[in-house]
């Protein structure tokens, strides 16, 4: 799926938005507990990564995503699984 590479790509972007051990401290939170991450996190992706004219944001869309918090908890969910299969 093309919205599944695009998030991949994004990877590079949102590791630098965390420091090492906001990166450790991210990968051991349980996938249940991701949902804090959402404000935090959440909000620097929406600002700096789902811009409105980005071919990721228009991906999410064309995918029925509406809202981008719902888009930003998608990324911070796949993010968590690449942490987690990366470390």
């Amino acid at each position: 799926m093309k919205l599944n590479k695009d998030i991949e790509k994004s990877f590079p972007r949102i590791e630098k938005l965390l420091t090492k051990t906001m990166l450790l401290e991210f990968a051991n939170t349980p996938k249940d507990d991701l949902e804090k991450y959402n404000f935090g996190l959440g909000t620097m992706i929406r600002l700096k990564i789902l811009r409105p004219k980005s071919t990721l944001y228009e991906n999410f869309t064309k995918h029925g995503f509406t809202d981008k918090n719902e888009m930003a908890m998608e990324m911070i969910k796949k993010f968590h699984e690449y942490l987690l299969h990366k470390i």
